[in-house]
Protein backbone atom coordinates (compact mmCIF):
# COMPACT_ATOMS: atom_id res chain seq x y z
CA UNK A 1 0.00 0.00 0.00
CA UNK A 2 2.66 2.43 0.76
CA UNK A 3 4.37 1.78 -2.60
CA UNK A 4 1.17 2.29 -4.78
CA UNK A 5 0.40 5.33 -2.43
CA UNK A 6 3.83 6.79 -3.54
CA UNK A 7 3.24 6.11 -7.06
CA UNK A 8 0.27 7.93 -6.85
CA UNK A 9 1.74 11.08 -5.01
CA UNK A 10 4.72 11.12 -7.42
CA UNK A 11 2.18 11.41 -10.51
CA UNK A 12 0.47 14.09 -8.93
CA UNK A 13 3.72 15.88 -8.01
CA UNK A 14 4.70 16.42 -11.95
CA UNK A 15 1.05 17.14 -13.18
CA UNK A 16 1.24 20.06 -10.51
CA UNK A 17 4.64 21.35 -12.05
CA UNK A 18 3.45 22.56 -15.20
CA UNK A 19 3.65 26.23 -13.87
CA UNK A 20 5.72 29.53 -15.05
CA UNK A 21 6.38 31.79 -11.60
CA UNK A 22 8.16 34.02 -13.79
CA UNK A 23 8.59 33.95 -17.91
CA UNK A 24 12.60 33.59 -19.07
CA UNK A 25 14.39 36.55 -20.26
CA UNK A 26 17.31 38.05 -21.41
CA UNK A 27 19.44 39.73 -18.78
CA UNK A 28 22.85 40.27 -20.41
CA UNK A 29 24.52 40.20 -23.62
CA UNK A 30 28.30 40.32 -24.16
CA UNK A 31 30.51 40.15 -27.68
CA UNK A 32 34.20 39.58 -26.43
CA UNK A 33 37.40 37.33 -26.95
CA UNK A 34 37.38 35.35 -23.99
CA UNK A 35 35.51 33.11 -21.97
CA UNK A 36 32.96 31.94 -18.95
CA UNK A 37 33.24 29.45 -16.10
CA UNK A 38 30.67 28.59 -13.26
CA UNK A 39 31.26 27.45 -9.77
CA UNK A 40 28.43 27.01 -6.90
CA UNK A 41 27.45 24.90 -3.90
CA UNK A 42 24.16 23.42 -1.86
CA UNK A 43 22.80 25.19 0.90
CA UNK A 44 20.79 22.18 2.21
CA UNK A 45 22.00 18.43 2.66
CA UNK A 46 21.57 15.72 5.83
CA UNK A 47 24.51 16.89 7.45
CA UNK A 48 26.10 20.65 8.42
CA UNK A 49 29.56 19.71 7.18
CA UNK A 50 29.91 16.31 5.61
CA UNK A 51 29.80 15.65 2.08
CA UNK A 52 26.23 13.50 0.92
CA UNK A 53 27.71 10.82 -1.45
CA UNK A 54 24.79 7.95 -1.57
CA UNK A 55 22.95 8.57 -4.96
CA UNK A 56 20.37 5.45 -4.12
CA UNK A 57 17.53 8.01 -1.59
CA UNK A 58 14.92 10.22 -3.28
CA UNK A 59 14.97 13.77 -1.76
CA UNK A 60 11.41 13.42 0.11
CA UNK A 61 12.45 11.08 2.59
CA UNK A 62 15.98 12.83 3.77
CA UNK A 63 15.80 14.96 6.70
CA UNK A 64 17.49 18.07 5.77
CA UNK A 65 19.23 20.89 7.35
CA UNK A 66 21.51 23.89 6.68
CA UNK A 67 25.11 23.50 5.64
CA UNK A 68 27.17 25.56 7.80
CA UNK A 69 31.24 25.63 6.98
CA UNK A 70 32.71 28.46 7.95
CA UNK A 71 32.87 28.20 11.53
CA UNK A 72 31.47 31.74 12.02
CA UNK A 73 28.99 31.96 14.78
CA UNK A 74 27.15 34.84 12.90
CA UNK A 75 25.99 32.92 9.93
CA UNK A 76 23.47 29.64 9.98
CA UNK A 77 24.29 28.23 6.59
CA UNK A 78 27.60 28.70 4.27
CA UNK A 79 28.78 26.75 1.79
CA UNK A 80 31.98 27.38 -0.53
CA UNK A 81 33.37 26.98 -4.04
CA UNK A 82 36.76 27.58 -5.88
CA UNK A 83 37.51 29.86 -8.32
CA UNK A 84 39.96 29.41 -11.00
CA UNK A 85 40.19 31.40 -13.84
CA UNK A 86 42.89 31.41 -16.26
CA UNK A 87 46.08 32.69 -15.78
CA UNK A 88 46.19 34.73 -18.68
CA UNK A 89 42.68 36.42 -18.06
CA UNK A 90 43.19 39.98 -18.81
CA UNK A 91 39.94 41.31 -16.74
CA UNK A 92 36.58 40.14 -15.40
CA UNK A 93 33.83 41.45 -17.59
CA UNK A 94 30.71 40.11 -16.18
CA UNK A 95 29.89 38.27 -12.30
CA UNK A 96 26.36 37.07 -11.36
CA UNK A 97 25.60 35.89 -8.50
CA UNK A 98 22.30 33.55 -8.07
CA UNK A 99 20.76 31.80 -5.37
CA UNK A 100 17.28 29.70 -4.98
CA UNK A 101 15.77 27.09 -2.21
CA UNK A 102 12.72 25.40 -1.40
CA UNK A 103 11.48 26.87 1.13
CA UNK A 104 7.57 26.79 2.17
CA UNK A 105 8.29 27.08 5.55
CA UNK A 106 11.24 27.69 7.88
CA UNK A 107 11.06 23.36 9.38
CA UNK A 108 8.86 20.62 7.98
CA UNK A 109 7.75 17.30 9.48
CA UNK A 110 6.61 14.09 7.35
CA UNK A 111 3.97 12.12 9.55
CA UNK A 112 2.28 8.59 8.16
CA UNK A 113 -1.26 8.34 8.86
CA UNK A 114 -3.20 5.26 8.66
CA UNK A 115 0.22 3.04 7.94
CA UNK A 116 -0.54 4.10 4.10
CA UNK A 117 -0.02 7.96 3.34
CA UNK A 118 2.46 9.92 3.72
CA UNK A 119 1.66 13.88 4.71
CA UNK A 120 3.99 16.78 5.19
CA UNK A 121 3.50 19.48 7.41
CA UNK A 122 4.76 22.72 8.78
CA UNK A 123 4.18 25.70 9.93
CA UNK A 124 3.09 28.02 7.05
CA UNK A 125 4.91 30.91 7.58
CA UNK A 126 8.47 31.65 6.58
CA UNK A 127 10.06 34.85 6.00
CA UNK A 128 9.74 36.92 2.87
CA UNK A 129 13.31 38.68 3.24
CA UNK A 130 15.03 36.13 0.87
CA UNK A 131 17.10 38.62 -1.07
CA UNK A 132 19.09 39.55 1.70
CA UNK A 133 22.99 36.86 1.64
CA UNK A 134 26.42 37.50 2.88
CA UNK A 135 29.08 36.72 0.06
CA UNK A 136 32.66 36.35 1.10
CA UNK A 137 35.51 36.79 -1.67
CA UNK A 138 38.86 35.31 -1.65
CA UNK A 139 40.75 36.59 2.07
CA UNK A 140 38.10 38.82 2.52
CA UNK A 141 35.48 39.23 5.10
CA UNK A 142 31.66 39.03 4.10
CA UNK A 143 30.03 41.93 2.45
CA UNK A 144 26.05 41.98 2.69
CA UNK A 145 24.42 41.23 -0.47
CA UNK A 146 20.71 42.35 -1.17
CA UNK A 147 19.85 41.32 -4.58
CA UNK A 148 16.65 41.08 -7.11
CA UNK A 149 13.90 38.54 -6.12
CA UNK A 150 13.42 37.36 -9.85
CA UNK A 151 10.33 35.15 -8.50
CA UNK A 152 9.31 34.07 -4.55
CA UNK A 153 5.91 32.41 -4.82
CA UNK A 154 5.24 32.51 -1.18
CA UNK A 155 2.05 34.82 -1.59
CA UNK A 156 0.94 33.02 -5.16
CA UNK A 157 -0.85 29.98 -5.62
CA UNK A 158 2.05 28.65 -7.48
CA UNK A 159 4.39 26.27 -5.85
CA UNK A 160 1.90 24.86 -3.27
CA UNK A 161 3.61 22.15 -1.86
CA UNK A 162 7.13 23.70 -1.80
CA UNK A 163 7.09 27.30 -2.47
CA UNK A 164 10.57 28.35 -4.07
CA UNK A 165 12.27 31.25 -4.74
CA UNK A 166 15.04 32.57 -7.13
CA UNK A 167 17.07 36.02 -6.54
CA UNK A 168 19.89 37.78 -8.41
CA UNK A 169 22.84 39.83 -7.38
CA UNK A 170 25.58 41.90 -10.13
CA UNK A 171 28.45 41.38 -8.49
CA UNK A 172 30.78 42.52 -11.14
CA UNK A 173 32.16 45.51 -9.03
CA UNK A 174 33.09 43.44 -5.97
CA UNK A 175 34.95 41.16 -8.46
CA UNK A 176 36.57 43.46 -10.67
CA UNK A 177 37.83 45.67 -7.61
CA UNK A 178 39.31 42.69 -5.72
CA UNK A 179 43.04 42.48 -5.10
CA UNK A 180 42.51 39.10 -5.89
CA UNK A 181 40.35 36.93 -8.06
CA UNK A 182 40.68 33.37 -7.61
CA UNK A 183 40.54 31.22 -4.10
CA UNK A 184 37.74 30.74 -2.05
CA UNK A 185 34.43 32.18 -2.46
CA UNK A 186 31.91 31.51 0.89
CA UNK A 187 27.87 32.26 0.39
CA UNK A 188 25.69 32.68 3.63
CA UNK A 189 22.43 32.98 5.17
CA UNK A 190 20.29 31.68 2.27
CA UNK A 191 16.93 30.73 3.54
CA UNK A 192 15.47 27.56 2.75
CA UNK A 193 12.97 24.89 4.45
CA UNK A 194 14.68 22.51 6.92
CA UNK A 195 14.04 18.98 7.51
CA UNK A 196 11.27 17.82 5.42
CA UNK A 197 9.03 18.74 2.32
CA UNK A 198 6.70 17.11 -0.33
CA UNK A 199 9.09 16.34 -3.23
CA UNK A 200 11.97 17.38 -0.91
CA UNK A 201 14.14 19.92 -0.04
CA UNK A 202 16.86 21.72 -2.20
CA UNK A 203 19.01 25.06 -2.12
CA UNK A 204 22.15 26.43 -3.25
CA UNK A 205 23.93 29.42 -5.28
CA UNK A 206 26.47 29.72 -8.49
CA UNK A 207 28.72 32.30 -9.50
CA UNK A 208 28.55 33.06 -13.33
CA UNK A 209 32.26 34.81 -14.30
CA UNK A 210 32.57 36.30 -17.90
CA UNK A 211 36.95 37.27 -18.62
CA UNK A 212 37.87 38.57 -21.03
CA UNK A 213 41.16 37.10 -23.17
CA UNK A 214 42.70 38.46 -26.07
CA UNK A 215 44.09 34.27 -26.59
CA UNK A 216 40.68 33.49 -26.90
CA UNK A 217 38.29 33.12 -30.24
CA UNK A 218 35.33 36.01 -29.92
CA UNK A 219 32.30 35.00 -28.77
CA UNK A 220 28.77 35.91 -27.94
CA UNK A 221 27.53 35.31 -24.37
CA UNK A 222 24.08 35.64 -22.97
CA UNK A 223 22.35 34.83 -19.89
CA UNK A 224 18.78 34.09 -19.50
CA UNK A 225 17.08 33.97 -15.87
CA UNK A 226 13.12 33.67 -14.67
CA UNK A 227 11.88 30.67 -12.81
CA UNK A 228 9.58 27.61 -14.65
CA UNK A 229 8.34 24.44 -13.66
CA UNK A 230 9.59 21.91 -16.24
CA UNK A 231 7.47 19.17 -16.61
CA UNK A 232 5.79 17.10 -19.83
CA UNK A 233 5.22 20.15 -21.48
CA UNK A 234 8.40 21.66 -23.32
CA UNK A 235 10.22 24.59 -22.18
CA UNK A 236 12.23 26.09 -25.73
CA UNK A 237 14.33 28.95 -25.01
CA UNK A 238 15.62 30.62 -28.15
CA UNK A 239 18.79 32.56 -28.44
CA UNK A 240 19.44 34.98 -30.98
CA UNK A 241 22.04 38.06 -32.05
CA UNK A 242 24.69 36.49 -33.03
CA UNK A 243 26.53 34.89 -36.07
CA UNK A 244 28.98 31.53 -36.17
CA UNK A 245 32.29 32.18 -38.50
CA UNK A 246 31.87 31.19 -41.55
CA UNK A 247 34.44 28.62 -41.76
CA UNK A 248 36.19 26.05 -39.26
CA UNK A 249 34.40 23.88 -36.18
CA UNK A 250 31.70 26.10 -33.90
CA UNK A 251 32.53 25.69 -30.79
CA UNK A 252 29.23 26.12 -28.74
CA UNK A 253 28.47 26.09 -24.67
CA UNK A 254 25.90 26.01 -22.05
CA UNK A 255 25.51 26.85 -18.57
CA UNK A 256 22.68 26.01 -16.34
CA UNK A 257 21.34 26.56 -12.66
CA UNK A 258 17.84 24.27 -11.63
CA UNK A 259 16.77 22.76 -8.30
CA UNK A 260 15.04 19.47 -7.90
CA UNK A 261 16.46 16.91 -10.31
CA UNK A 262 16.73 14.11 -8.10
CA UNK A 263 19.80 11.25 -9.36
CA UNK A 264 17.45 8.46 -8.55
CA UNK A 265 14.57 9.24 -11.33
CA UNK A 266 15.68 9.32 -15.47
CA UNK A 267 13.34 10.89 -17.37
CA UNK A 268 14.28 14.56 -17.22
CA UNK A 269 16.52 16.14 -20.61
CA UNK A 270 18.06 18.61 -22.17
CA UNK A 271 17.90 19.07 -26.00
CA UNK A 272 19.19 21.37 -28.96
CA UNK A 273 17.21 22.18 -32.03
CA UNK A 274 18.55 20.66 -35.19
CA UNK A 275 17.91 23.45 -37.52
CA UNK A 276 18.49 21.41 -40.79
CA UNK A 277 16.91 18.37 -39.89
CA UNK A 278 14.32 20.52 -37.84
CA UNK A 279 14.40 17.59 -34.69
CA UNK A 280 15.53 18.31 -31.14
CA UNK A 281 18.77 16.33 -30.05
CA UNK A 282 19.32 15.04 -26.37
CA UNK A 283 22.19 16.50 -25.15
CA UNK A 284 24.82 14.66 -22.85
CA UNK A 285 27.74 13.61 -21.50
CA UNK A 286 29.66 11.41 -18.59
CA UNK A 287 28.11 13.30 -16.23
CA UNK A 288 24.93 13.75 -16.96
CA UNK A 289 23.09 10.98 -19.11
CA UNK A 290 20.54 12.36 -22.19
CA UNK A 291 17.64 10.68 -20.16
CA UNK A 292 18.58 12.05 -16.57
CA UNK A 293 20.61 15.31 -17.22
CA UNK A 294 19.80 17.06 -13.83
CA UNK A 295 20.88 14.50 -11.50
CA UNK A 296 21.69 16.79 -8.20
CA UNK A 297 25.10 17.32 -9.55
CA UNK A 298 27.75 20.15 -9.84
CA UNK A 299 29.59 19.62 -13.13
CA UNK A 300 32.42 21.47 -16.16
CA UNK A 301 32.19 19.78 -18.76
CA UNK A 302 32.89 15.83 -18.59
CA UNK A 303 33.89 16.49 -14.93
CA UNK A 304 32.09 16.56 -11.69
CA UNK A 305 32.65 19.95 -9.96
CA UNK A 306 34.43 19.00 -6.36
CA UNK A 307 36.54 21.89 -5.62
CA UNK A 308 33.96 23.09 -2.63
CA UNK A 309 33.07 22.83 0.66
CA UNK A 310 31.12 20.26 0.94
CA UNK A 311 31.53 18.35 -2.09
CA UNK A 312 28.96 16.07 -2.28
CA UNK A 313 28.84 14.19 -5.07
CA UNK A 314 24.98 14.10 -4.12
CA UNK A 315 23.89 17.65 -3.78
CA UNK A 316 20.42 16.63 -3.12
CA UNK A 317 17.97 18.17 -6.08
CA UNK A 318 20.51 21.33 -6.98
CA UNK A 319 21.94 21.59 -10.55
CA UNK A 320 24.80 23.84 -12.11
CA UNK A 321 26.71 22.91 -14.69
CA UNK A 322 28.64 23.77 -17.72
CA UNK A 323 28.75 21.99 -21.10
CA UNK A 324 30.10 22.04 -24.50
CA UNK A 325 27.67 21.13 -27.05
CA UNK A 326 28.34 18.42 -28.87
CA UNK A 327 28.86 19.65 -32.76
CA UNK A 328 30.98 17.28 -34.75
CA UNK A 329 31.53 18.43 -37.74
CA UNK A 330 29.33 21.45 -37.01
CA UNK A 331 26.29 19.17 -37.18
CA UNK A 332 24.08 20.96 -34.60
CA UNK A 333 25.07 24.84 -35.24
CA UNK A 334 26.48 25.19 -38.46
CA UNK A 335 28.53 28.24 -40.05
CA UNK A 336 27.11 31.27 -40.71
CA UNK A 337 24.17 30.14 -38.27
CA UNK A 338 22.44 33.06 -36.64
CA UNK A 339 20.23 31.40 -33.87
CA UNK A 340 19.64 28.02 -31.53
CA UNK A 341 16.58 27.12 -29.74
CA UNK A 342 17.28 24.84 -26.18
CA UNK A 343 14.81 22.49 -25.34
CA UNK A 344 13.56 21.06 -21.73
CA UNK A 345 11.45 18.07 -20.63
CA UNK A 346 10.55 16.00 -18.21
CA UNK A 347 8.50 12.69 -17.88
CA UNK A 348 8.14 12.27 -13.90
CA UNK A 349 11.20 14.01 -12.37
CA UNK A 350 9.82 17.62 -12.35
CA UNK A 351 12.55 20.62 -11.95
CA UNK A 352 12.68 24.35 -11.93
CA UNK A 353 14.84 26.22 -14.20
CA UNK A 354 16.34 29.50 -12.83
CA UNK A 355 19.43 30.48 -14.80
CA UNK A 356 20.13 29.32 -18.40
CA UNK A 357 23.56 31.55 -20.17
CA UNK A 358 24.79 30.56 -24.04
CA UNK A 359 28.21 31.13 -25.87
CA UNK A 360 29.35 30.25 -29.16
CA UNK A 361 32.01 31.32 -30.95
CA UNK A 362 31.47 33.80 -33.73
CA UNK A 363 32.71 35.63 -36.59
CA UNK A 364 35.59 38.16 -35.69
CA UNK A 365 33.68 40.24 -38.33
CA UNK A 366 30.29 40.09 -36.64
CA UNK A 367 32.56 40.70 -33.33
CA UNK A 368 33.53 43.73 -34.98
CA UNK A 369 30.56 44.97 -36.17
CA UNK A 370 29.10 44.73 -32.23
CA UNK A 371 32.12 46.23 -30.89
CA UNK A 372 33.55 48.89 -33.06
CA UNK A 373 30.92 51.36 -32.65
CA UNK A 374 33.08 53.90 -33.43
CA UNK A 375 33.88 53.65 -37.02
CA UNK A 376 31.28 51.76 -38.53
CA UNK A 377 26.96 51.58 -38.26
CA UNK A 378 24.91 48.06 -38.37
CA UNK A 379 21.97 48.47 -39.00
CA UNK A 380 20.21 44.99 -38.60
CA UNK A 381 16.62 44.44 -40.25
CA UNK A 382 14.88 47.33 -38.06
CA UNK A 383 14.26 50.98 -38.77
CA UNK A 384 16.46 53.07 -36.38
CA UNK A 385 14.40 54.82 -33.77
CA UNK A 386 14.90 58.55 -34.58
CA UNK A 387 13.83 60.41 -31.50
CA UNK A 388 13.21 59.14 -27.76
CA UNK A 389 11.52 61.41 -25.80
CA UNK A 390 12.67 62.57 -22.19
CA UNK A 391 11.93 60.20 -19.25
CA UNK A 392 12.02 61.51 -15.29
CA UNK A 393 11.39 58.69 -13.16
CA UNK A 394 11.72 59.75 -9.40
CA UNK A 395 12.05 57.17 -6.88
CA UNK A 396 12.88 57.11 -3.21
CA UNK A 397 13.70 53.41 -1.59
CA UNK A 398 13.80 53.25 1.87
CA UNK A 399 14.51 49.94 4.16
CA UNK A 400 11.62 48.30 2.91
CA UNK A 401 10.35 44.66 2.57
CA UNK A 402 12.22 43.62 -0.53
CA UNK A 403 9.67 43.43 -3.69
CA UNK A 404 10.56 41.63 -6.85
CA UNK A 405 12.80 43.09 -9.37
CA UNK A 406 13.42 45.61 -6.84
CA UNK A 407 17.05 46.77 -5.86
CA UNK A 408 17.92 47.39 -1.95
CA UNK A 409 20.82 48.84 -0.58
CA UNK A 410 20.79 47.46 3.49
CA UNK A 411 20.16 49.46 6.04
CA UNK A 412 21.06 52.57 3.74
CA UNK A 413 18.47 55.11 2.50
CA UNK A 414 19.24 55.49 -0.87
CA UNK A 415 17.41 58.33 -3.05
CA UNK A 416 17.39 58.42 -6.64
CA UNK A 417 18.52 61.92 -8.56
CA UNK A 418 16.10 62.25 -11.77
CA UNK A 419 17.71 62.71 -14.90
CA UNK A 420 16.67 62.87 -18.36
CA UNK A 421 17.67 60.35 -20.36
CA UNK A 422 19.55 61.56 -23.08
CA UNK A 423 18.41 61.61 -26.66
CA UNK A 424 19.07 59.16 -28.71
CA UNK A 425 21.25 59.75 -31.95
CA UNK A 426 18.78 59.19 -35.38
CA UNK A 427 20.09 56.72 -37.70
CA UNK A 428 21.94 59.90 -40.20
CA UNK A 429 23.33 61.78 -37.28
CA UNK A 430 24.59 58.04 -36.19
CA UNK A 431 26.02 57.86 -39.59
CA UNK A 432 27.52 61.66 -39.70
CA UNK A 433 28.98 61.59 -36.72
CA UNK A 434 31.52 58.58 -37.42
CA UNK A 435 35.45 58.56 -37.39
CA UNK A 436 36.62 57.78 -40.67
CA UNK A 437 38.81 55.38 -41.92
CA UNK A 438 41.66 54.93 -44.33
CA UNK A 439 41.43 52.75 -47.26
CA UNK A 440 44.27 53.17 -50.11
CA UNK A 441 43.66 53.79 -53.69
CA UNK A 442 39.74 53.85 -52.39
CA UNK A 443 37.53 57.11 -53.08
CA UNK A 444 35.79 59.48 -50.59
CA UNK A 445 32.33 58.34 -49.55
CA UNK A 446 30.10 56.45 -47.14
CA UNK A 447 30.11 52.58 -48.01
CA UNK A 448 26.78 50.33 -47.80
CA UNK A 449 28.64 47.03 -46.89
CA UNK A 450 26.78 43.94 -47.07
CA UNK A 451 29.30 41.08 -45.64
CA UNK A 452 32.69 40.50 -44.77
CA UNK A 453 34.71 37.94 -45.28
CA UNK A 454 38.06 36.66 -44.26
CA UNK A 455 38.14 33.82 -47.49
CA UNK A 456 38.28 34.90 -50.77
CA UNK A 457 36.16 32.33 -52.00
CA UNK A 458 33.30 32.95 -49.80
CA UNK A 459 33.41 36.22 -51.14
CA UNK A 460 33.48 35.82 -54.43
CA UNK A 461 30.42 33.82 -53.64
CA UNK A 462 28.70 36.04 -51.81
CA UNK A 463 29.35 38.41 -55.09
CA UNK A 464 27.19 35.99 -57.70
CA UNK A 465 24.30 35.42 -55.01
CA UNK A 466 23.94 39.40 -55.23
CA UNK A 467 24.45 39.66 -59.03
CA UNK A 468 22.13 36.48 -59.11
CA UNK A 469 19.50 39.00 -57.39
CA UNK A 470 19.97 41.83 -59.47
CA UNK A 471 22.60 43.63 -57.47
CA UNK A 472 26.20 44.89 -58.89
CA UNK A 473 27.99 44.39 -55.88
CA UNK A 474 31.85 45.64 -55.55
CA UNK A 475 34.75 44.43 -53.22
CA UNK A 476 37.90 45.90 -51.33
CA UNK A 477 40.36 44.69 -49.10
CA UNK A 478 41.11 46.86 -46.20
CA UNK A 479 45.08 46.41 -45.33
CA UNK A 480 44.83 45.78 -41.59
CA UNK A 481 43.07 42.87 -41.33
CA UNK A 482 42.93 41.50 -45.23
CA UNK A 483 39.37 40.65 -44.84
CA UNK A 484 37.19 41.24 -48.03
CA UNK A 485 34.98 44.20 -47.60
CA UNK A 486 31.45 43.37 -50.24
CA UNK A 487 29.78 47.11 -51.21
CA UNK A 488 27.27 47.56 -53.11
CA UNK A 489 26.97 51.54 -52.86
CA UNK A 490 28.83 54.59 -52.28
CA UNK A 491 28.35 58.21 -51.63
CA UNK A 492 29.69 60.93 -50.03
CA UNK A 493 25.89 62.47 -48.89
CA UNK A 494 25.22 60.35 -46.00
CA UNK A 495 21.59 61.17 -46.55
CA UNK A 496 21.63 59.13 -49.55
CA UNK A 497 23.50 56.28 -48.09
CA UNK A 498 21.35 56.06 -45.25
CA UNK A 499 17.85 55.88 -47.64
CA UNK A 500 19.26 53.06 -49.75
CA UNK A 501 20.21 51.08 -46.32
CA UNK A 502 16.80 51.64 -45.84
CA UNK A 503 15.65 49.98 -49.01
CA UNK A 504 17.81 47.29 -48.60
CA UNK A 505 16.82 46.60 -45.31
CA UNK A 506 13.45 45.13 -46.54
CA UNK A 507 15.49 42.59 -48.19
CA UNK A 508 14.97 39.33 -45.98
CA UNK A 509 18.84 38.07 -47.35
CA UNK A 510 20.47 41.47 -45.45
CA UNK A 511 21.32 40.30 -42.26
CA UNK A 512 22.73 43.29 -41.18
CA UNK A 513 24.30 45.96 -43.38
CA UNK A 514 27.01 48.19 -42.32
CA UNK A 515 27.75 51.98 -43.10
CA UNK A 516 31.26 52.82 -43.59
CA UNK A 517 33.00 56.55 -43.50
CA UNK A 518 35.99 56.01 -45.65
CA UNK A 519 38.94 58.29 -46.61
CA UNK A 520 37.11 61.80 -45.21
Amino acid sequence: MKRIFFSLFLIASCIGFAQEGKSFSSNKNFYLKGNSTIIGNSIVSTDAVEPFNDDSEINDVLKMEYIDVDDNPSTFSSSQANLELADNASSVKYAALYWSAVYKYDKGVKRVINFEEMVYQGKDERSTNVNSILFQQPGGDYKPIDGRVIFDSYHTDLFEDTKPYVCYADVTHLLQNAPVINGTYSVANIKATQGYVSGGVAGGWLLYVIYENKAETAKYFTSYNGFVGVDKTATDIQFKNFKTNEVGHIKTSLLIGALEGDQKYKTDNCSILDAEKKSFVLLSNKQRPGNNFFNSKITLEDEPFLDRNPNSSNTLGFDVLKMEIPNKNNSILSNNSSEATIRFKTKADGFYLFFVAFETEISPIYLEGKSNTETLVVFENEEPTEVVEDEIDKEKATNKEPKPEQDLTKGVETKQISTPKPRKKSGLERIESLKSIHIPNLEKGYYLVTNVFSVKENAENWMKTLEAKGHTPKSYINPKNNWNYIYLDTDEDASAIYQKQKELSKLDYFQDIWILKINF
